[in-house]
């Protein structure tokens, strides 16, 4: 496990003083985040005390400060605190939520495009409790706009796989998850490298991985994240599944850059693109339109390996039209 302080480690404090603070990056999103702030406040705890709570909005608008009258009319049970962050990308956002955060035992992830079940948080800290974890991560299921196709919607598309709760995990995302604030003292924070690619949270989470972290999974800590019509779509689809396959090998090669791991990647990367192709070809004889688009995400995410290892970034975040769809 991470190495921990005695000041911040929950372990050294009683159960009902858990201090945890909820951060959320946002931009241009005032109705979504309305949503999620109401469904924080609606945050339920029956497996473990009531902790104490704050939430952290950091804002990244083009106009200085778009979330501001939303925070500012809220009425949650707990403090919220409002930051803009002038600079753009995740990692300034992200870095600055737990800047703002404060002397906490945990920052909580959410995106400000989720909604949390009311058991959100209560199975995030008793799995942490559970598992002497150092990072706990949940799954994230869709809710669609009514404008998104009904077979899309049947493909789950957008869907965490499952996992049984206490499986061990390499890596994490930021759109569900429960960090202890030790953890920040062992591994610096979101590298700004990733600012407009995404992949932050991977990087950093493999990074805390490699340090010595424990990260687990609880299938009970469940976020529904909207699919907005712009969003449900093929293209979105496998675009997506690029940008997935090109971070990764970013990340990966990160931590091991030597020649045969990037050979090892190589074949791997096209072995997707040639099961995948074979596969849509047979699902379109067959017609099945989801298959057709696993197919297409699986040589979309074999193609966006290959582009990262001949040294392309994708800029998935490098304009605003992308960042609030």
């Amino acid at each position: 496990m991470c190495e921990t302080s005695t000041s911040s480690s929950p372990e050294t404090r009683s159960q009902n003083n858990i201090r945890v603070a909820i951060c959320i990056s946002t931009f241009r999103r005032q109705p979504l985040l309305a949503e999620l702030l109401l469904g924080i406040a609606n945050l339920q705890f029956h497996k473990v005390a009531h902790p104490q709570l704050s939430v952290v909005v950091v804002d990244t608008p083009s106009d200085g400060g778009s979330a501001r009258d939303l925070c500012e009319s809220m009425s949650l049970p707990w403090p919220i605190k409002y930051v803009v962050e002038p600079r753009r990308g995740l990692t300034y956002a992200r870095n600055s939520a737990i800047a703002t955060a404060g002397p906490v035992d945990f920052v909580a992830f959410i995106d400000d495009d989720e909604i949390p079940s009311v058991a959100w948080l209560d199975e995030l800290l008793w799995a942490q409790a559970q598992f002497a974890a150092d990072v706990i991560c949940g799954p994230v299921l869709a809710r669609y706009s009514p404008e998104v196709a009904e077979w899309i919607q049947k493909g789950e598309f957008f869907n965490s796989p499952s996992r049984m709760t206490g499986t061990q995990c390499k890596t994490g995302a930021t759109h569900n998850a429960l960090v202890g604030r030790h953890v920040f003292g062992k591994v610096q924070g979101f590298d700004h490298e990733y600012s407009l690619s995404g992949a932050e949270d991977t990087d950093f989470f493999l990074r805390a991985a490699r340090s010595g972290c424990k990260i687990m999974w609880s299938q009970e800590a469940v976020v529904y994240e909207y699919i907005s019509a712009r969003r449900g779509t093929v293209k979105w689809i496998v675009r997506r599944e690029y940008q997935t396959g090109n971070g990764w090998v970013f990340c990966e090669t990160r931590m091991n850059s030597r020649l045969l791991n990037r050979v090892v990647r190589f074949i791997k990367a096209s072995a997707h693109i040639a099961i995948g192709s074979g596969a849509v070809i047979w699902s379109s004889v067959l017609w099945n339109r989801t298959a057709v688009v696993r197919s297409l995400r699986r040589i979309s995410l074999g193609a966006g390996m290959l582009s990262a290892l001949v040294g392309h970034r994708f800029l998935a975040y490098r304009t605003s039209r992308i960042l609030s769809s």
